[in-house]
C-alpha cells in the first residue's frame, strides 16, 4: 500500500510503496488524485529504463513531443534530454522560474522526470504552488488580475541557448521553433479544469506583455506577480538521487532548476502530456 508524505504547506508530496512498473488502473487514479491535491509528487528507487518512463507517462496521458528547442533522445524521440557537463548544456539556461511549454496554445499538464544522473552535491529543483501564490494575494489585486491576458513566448527565452556557439544547429533550430511555436495568449489566473481552483499563469521565462497595459505597466506588473509567485512560503525543495521520478502540475506549479553544482554531469528524462487551453 503506498504512503504519502506531505513536504510542505503549499506544495509536494513523497510516495513510497508503489512500482511505477506496476500499475492497474485503480494504483493510476489513486496517483493522479494524490497529483492533483499535491501539484508535484516524487517517487524514490524507480530506476525506469526511458521505455518504461514513456510507458509510465502514457498511462497518465497523450505524450508531447518535445519542440524544436530541446534536444531528444535518439532512441525514444518523445523522452526530452536534459544534460549539463562541464558547467554546459541544458542547466546552462534552464534557471528561471517557468512552467513547462506555457508559450503553447495548449501548454502540457503535466511534466515527468527521471534523475539519470545527479551531481555529488547540489542540483535540485525548487517547485512552487500557484494556487498558494493566488490565494494570498490582496482582493484588489486579485481582482484586477482575473480580468487580465498574457503573451507567452518561447523563442526569446531559447534564443540564449540555441544561438550559442556551441550549438550548430541552433540558428535553424531556432526558426524552426519560431514557425510551429510563435506564441500564445492566456489569462493572467487560470481556473484548472479539474480542481476548478484559481492559480497565477505567468513565469519569468516565458511571460513576455500583458495586453490592454503600457509597456511599463506590463513590464512592472510581471515582475511585481513574479516576485510575489517565487516566494519562499509557496515553494518547495527536492533534492534528486539517481532512480527518483517526480510528476508535477504545469497548470498550478511552476519550476526552477538550481544550477549550483560547477561543472558537474547532471542528467535528466523529462516526458511532458498534452493539456488544454488554458481559460
Amino acid at each position: 500500500m503506498s504512503k504519502v508524505q506531505q513536504l510542505t504547506g503549499a506544495i509536494g508530496a513523497e510516495v513510497t510503496g508503489v512500482n511505477l512498473r506496476e500499475l492497474d488502473n485503480e494504483k493510476i487514479s489513486d496517483l493522479w488524485d494524490i497529483f492533483l491535491r499535491f501539484q508535484a509528487i516524487f517517487f524514490r528507487d524507480q530506476y525506469l529504463s526511458p521505455k518504461e518512463l514513456l510507458h509510465l507517462a502514457n498511462s497518465f496521458g497523450t505524450v508531447l513531443q518535445p519542440h524544436a528547442g530541446l534536444t531528444n533522445l535518439t532512441t525514444t524521440p518523445e523522452i526530452m534530454l536534459a544534460e549539463t557537463r562541464d558547467g554546459e548544456g541544458f542547466g546552462k539556461y534552464n534557471t528561471r522560474w517557468h512552467s513547462d511549454v506555457s508559450f503553447d496554445q495548449k501548454p502540457p499538464s503535466a511534466s515527468i522526470i527521471q534523475a539519470v544522473k545527479v551531481p555529488p552535491q547540489g542540483g535540485d529543483t525548487l517547485f512552487a504552488s500557484m494556487y498558494a501564490a493566488y490565494d494570498s494575494l490582496s482582493e484588489p489585486l486579485k481582482e484586477m488580475i482575473d480580468k487580465l491576458q498574457a503573451l507567452h513566448e518561447g523563442a526569446p527565452a531559447f534564443s540564449w541557448a540555441l544561438l550559442d556557439p556551441a550549438n550548430i544547429d541552433g540558428a535553424e533550430r531556432l526558426e524552426k521553433m519560431n514557425q510551429e511555436s510563435p506564441g500564445a495568449v492566456h489569462p493572467v489566473v487560470r481556473i484548472h479544469p479539474e480542481t476548478n481552483r484559481k492559480a497565477i499563469y505567468i513565469n519569468r521565462s516565458f511571460t513576455t506583455r500583458i495586453l490592454g497595459l503600457s509597456e511599463v505597466e506590463s513590464r512592472n506588473l510581471i515582475d511585481l506577480l513574479c516576485e510575489h509567485c517565487e516566494q519562499v512560503a509557496f515553494q518547495m525543495r527536492w533534492k534528486w538521487a539517481e532512480g527518483d521520478i517526480g510528476i508535477w502540475d504545469n497548470r498550478c506549479a511552476m519550476h526552477c532548476a538550481v544550477m549550483d553544482y560547477g561543472k558537474a554531469h547532471r542528467v535528466m528524462h523529462r516526458i511532458t502530456l498534452q493539456g488544454d487551453r488554458p481559460y
